[in-house]
Parts: C-alpha cells; structure tokens; sequence
C-alpha cells in the first residue's frame, strides 16, 4: 500500500514543527467550546453532525477552487467510511457524552495516548520500526496512564472510572485512523479532498446515530448556541486542512503527537476558565506520559 506524502515521512522540518503546535493547539480549543455548548444546552449528536458536515462542505468547496476533485469510487468512498468513522465521528461523540462528568481537562488527557497507541499499531502493520528509546517511551506512557485512572484518587470521583474507561474510545480511535489513514491512502489522493471526504463521512455516521436514536427532533437545539456552532465550523474546516497536510509531511506516529499539545490547552483551559482542579496523581501522569512521548519522538536518536 502507498503512503501519501511526497515528502518522506521521516522529515522533521520546521513546517511539521509548526504544524504539530496549530493542530495541536486548534483541536485543544475544542475542550472549552464543547463545555461551554453543553452548558448552553446543546446535545451531543446535533453538535458533532452540523460540526462536521458544515466543516465537510467548507472543505469540499476549498477541494473544489484548488481543484482537488472528490472521487467517488469504490477506493475513495471506503476510504472516507472508514477513516470518517475513527477520526472523526467516534472521537467527537464520545467527548460530548463524557465531557460533563469529566470536565475539560481530564477529557483532554486521554488525548496524551495516540502517539503510544499509534506506534504499537504502525509497529503491528510494519510501517515503523521501534527500538529500545521506543519502547521505554511506549511503557513510560502507559505507567503514566494508569497513574491518571488508577486506584489511588486521582479520579474526582471514583463513580467516574465507567466515564474515563469510555473516554479512552477516543484515542484508541485517532490511533487506529492515524494508521489506518496512511496504508489506505488512494494513489494520487489530495489532502484537502481527503479531509473533505473524512469530515462528511463522518457526518454521515453520526447521521445514522441521529436517526437510529430519534435525536433529530434534537436539531433545533443548535439554535441555543449558534456562534459557538459556527466557531466550531470554521475551526474544524482549518484544523483538518493542517491534519492532513502534517500526515503528508511527518507521518502518522509523529502526527499523533498532537495529543500532546491538545492535552496541554485542555488542562489549562480546564485550570483557567472552568476552575477544574485535579489530583497531583492526574498532573504527575501527565508528566510522565509527556516523557514517554519524548522517547516517542526521538528514541532512535537518544539509542544511538
């Protein structure tokens, strides 16, 4: 199977640099504006559908004017399902349902597992290599994990362990179309194109859920919080493009390292806006995974 970038998947330039820190930034300022919707009285399925379907047509019109055409073809329409499916609408649903017992923060942490689940699937299909530095990273983040959902109250509540094993659909999902993302990309497909096509698949799957659940009669709700619903439009539309233009340049593992930088808005808007607190077992596992990711990123250079 191909990769997609033309620019191989090892560059580490200052572009993917700075990319990793918007992404990274943008989708951390989901947290907040997720909590302040929920606070508004808006339900999850109508958020998460007119999310991605008004950032889908934003970017199939910018696909479009930079001539990136959507295919349709068997290839192109699995591709947009699947990778709809993992990235977008799992992800986003489940945050909105454990956003209220969670809070802004600690939801934001399971963001800190991707690139560790990310390397273990792209170690599993071949498409990286690990080693010794890889591996330490790989187990520093799962100790830190367990330091966050463990026995010792790091929770707020030890009612909320059902909440947080939930939330951690989220990033087993982002890992899983992180990788999946990379071995099915269609020959010749376009980022834009691609991300187009991942948000309405996305939207389409949270269609379903809308009519299977009788949530439509819920739709209206978004008129509760219409420039909060248009905010997250518009950053969604912009944070996608970015996505995929990183997946080109770096990779999935490096991609995945977004978390971190979500994690890290998340805690302090959680911290800031919302006077969440946390145990130090939730701060000290935080650290702890950041160091994992380091080994992560740049295990092959500290083992040389």
């Amino acid at each position: 199977m191909s990769t997609p970038s033309t620019v191989p998947p090892a560059s580490r330039g200052a572009e993917s640099f700075a990319l990793l820190l918007l992404v990274g930034g943008l989708i951390g300022v989901i947290f907040p504006v997720t909590k302040i919707a929920q606070a508004a009285g808006v339900p999850p399925l109508p958020w998460a559908f007119s999310m991605m379907l008004g950032a889908g047509v934003i970017l199939a019109g910018l696909a479009r004017f930079k001539r990136q055409p959507m295919s349709l073809t068997g290839r192109y329409l699995r591709y947009f399902a699947v990778s709809g499916l993992l990235s977008m609408a799992l992800p986003n649903v489940v945050l909105f349902f454990v956003m209220p017992w969670l809070g802004a923060g600690l939801s934001a942490v399971v963001y800190t597992l991707p690139p560790i689940l990310t390397l273990l699937m792209a170690v599993a299909v071949r498409i990286e290599t690990p080693d010794r530095g890889r591996v330490a990273g790989i187990l520093l983040g799962f100790v830190g994990a367990l330091m966050i959902v463990g026995p010792r109250g790091s929770l707020p509540s030890p009612d909320l362990a059902g909440w947080m094993a939930l939330a951690f659909v989220m990033p087993a999902a982002v890992a899983a179309g992180n990788v999946y993302r990379t071995v099915a990309w269609p020959p010749g497909g376009q980022p834009v194109a691609l991300a187009a096509g991942t948000m309405l698949g996305g939207a389409s799957w949270v269609a379903l859920a809308l009519l299977g659940t009788g949530a439509v009669a819920e739709l209206p709700a978004l008129g509760r919080a219409p420039g909060l619903a248009l905010l997250q439009i518009a950053v969604t539309a912009l944070t996608y493009v970015l996505y995929f233009r990183l997946q080109v340049v770096a990779g999935p593992v490096y991609l995945s390292q977004i978390g971190y930088v979500a994690t890290s808005v998340g805690l302090g808007t959680g911290t800031l806006l919302f006077g969440e607190r946390y145990s130090p077992w939730v701060w000290g596992g935080a650290a702890v995974i950041v160091l994992g990711v380091l080994l992560v990123s740049f295990g092959r250079r500290f083992a040389r």
